[in-house]
């Protein structure tokens, strides 16, 4: 490990830099042995760090602000395919309505909330279905309904949930997304259902008007991407979502001016999520987490076998490892060893990103153990949450990066008696996993070495 001894003044000028984000110099009482030869502040820039992808197997994508529709491609992490799962609430009041009403139409309702990534100019292809009720048996050998709609044990909805559902669809969608667009859309759904629901409506039968048989009668609903679609994605407003039966009544002494409609939103109470079906095969993490091959497959993937990158993706799963092997040995190489500050620069691959897959601001950072398992969000020493923040340099010529300060996670390491191993992890935040698919790479190699960049500061007593 090579490491470069600076003058007091050399070591005074880094530390006006970094003293907005890092410990403050005037925290450490430098003393007489501070002149001695033996002695002396080291920047350490050579520490070596070991990279490698992880993809989590699943993530928890319940109840979330919006709703991911389409699938997405790029060659650094894979495919992505969206699919919303979502109850419909009975909504609509049915208890007097006038007589002489005329089915017109079932739609759905919903609002773009301006999210997508990908070609916005191309058609987009997905199905609604219903998703299917389960019945079971009491005791006494009468009939009872299942809810098929559960979360799992721990109350969570995660992106590698399914639920199964009607083969039969209840209409085919395609259209051109209008993301930025601040409006109600609507499409059509099949008119034989939706005769079905008016029907249904104004015999006012007990599957409209209370909440458990509606949701016997309709469990809720998905909205299937087409399979050979993966050239876009966009995001829909989760509140804006409704089902909505369309009529008019048969004699009026006016003509209709106003639309009229029964209404039919999102379940409040009820259960959403974010199905995220992923598939790697084809990309630079090639078999990871594949399934149909295991003996291939790995939930982790070194940067040397990546072309010396490594991977973010929201919805997916995918995050960045760092581990750093060389933060216990700090405390054997001198009598006395005071950390200062530590931070890591990493930049992102030039054509991993773009207008339409934008970087995003902050990553989140976890503490991981040796089996990849979240230890912990990494935070402070107060318990404040210490995040891997974007900097966009003023320069035109120069790169965006992010820089994660790992003091605290050096100060950690230095205060066990033994390597425990633990390793950093970044990836979107966690707010955000299920509602973005948004990708890129962090790269590593010989002809650029600023893409992984770490400085520790260190005051080190070497005499006896």
């Amino acid at each position: 490990m090579e490491r470069s001894f600076r003058v007091i003044a050399v070591f005074l000028f880094a530390a006006s830099l970094f003293s907005c984000n890092f410990s403050k110099v005037e925290d450490f009482q430098l003393g007489k042995d501070f002149v001695n030869s033996t002695s002396g502040v080291v920047m350490i820039d050579t520490m070596k760090m070991v990279t490698s992808t992880i993809h989590l197997d699943s993530i928890v994508t319940s109840k979330p602000a919006r709703l991911l529709v389409g699938a997405y491609t790029n060659n650094f992490t894979g495919q992505a395919t969206c699919t919303p799962y979502l109850q419909i609430s009975s909504g609509s009041s049915i208890s007097s309505l006038p007589t002489g009403l005329v089915y017109d139409s079932l739609v759905v309702k919903y609002n773009y909330d301006g999210y997508y990534i990908g070609d916005t100019t191309k058609l987009v292809a997905f199905s609604v279905k219903k998703i299917t009720h389960k019945q079971g048996y009491n005791s006494n050998g009468s009939l009872y309904n299942i809810s098929p709609f559960k979360t799992d044990a721990d109350g969570s909805l995660y992106n590698t949930t399914s639920f199964k559902l009607d083969d039969r669809s209840l209409g085919d969608i395609k259209v051109y997304p209008h993301p930025k667009m601040k409006k109600d859309f609507f499409f059509r759904l099949s008119d034989d259902y939706g005769m079905t629901f008016f029907n249904n409506i104004i015999n006012k039968n007990d599957s409209m008007q209370n909440s458990s048989e509606f949701q016997v009668f309709l469990p809720g609903i998905a909205l299937v991407s087409a399979v050979d679609q993966n050239q876009m994605a966009f995001g829909i407003s989760q509140k804006s979502i409704s089902l909505r039966v369309y009529y008019h009544e048969k004699v009026k002494p006016v003509d209709q001016v106003n639309a009229t409609f029964f209404n039919f939103p999102v379940d409040a109470s009820g259960l959403w999520f974010n199905q995220i079906l992923y598939n790697s095969q084809g990309s630079y993490l090639g078999s990871i987490s594949q399934n149909n091959n295991p003996l291939l497959s790995s939930t982790e993937l070194q940067s040397s076998s990546t072309y010396n990158q490594t991977m973010v993706q929201g919805g997916t799963g995918v995050y960045t490892k760092i581990r750093i092997p060389g933060a216990q040995f700090l405390k054997g190489y001198a009598k006395k060893v005071v950390l200062i500050s530590a931070q890591i620069q990493l930049t992102p691959t030039i054509n991993s990103y773009s207008i339409t897959n934008q970087l995003p601001d902050t990553l989140a950072v976890y503490v991981i153990d040796r089996r990849n398992v979240i230890s912990s969000q990494y935070s402070s020493s107060l318990g404040s949450n210490i995040f891997a923040r974007k900097v966009v340099p003023a320069a035109f010529d120069q790169l965006p990066y992010y820089l994660l300060d790992v003091t605290q996670f050096f100060t950690t390491e230095l205060g066990t008696s033994t390597t425990s191993g633990n390793s950093l992890m970044l990836g979107v935040l966690g707010t955000k996993t299920g509602q973005s698919l948004n990708s890129f790479s962090f790269s590593g190699n010989l002809l650029n070495s600023s893409m992984f960049k770490m400085s520790v500061y260190c005051y080190i007593d070497k005499s006896n």
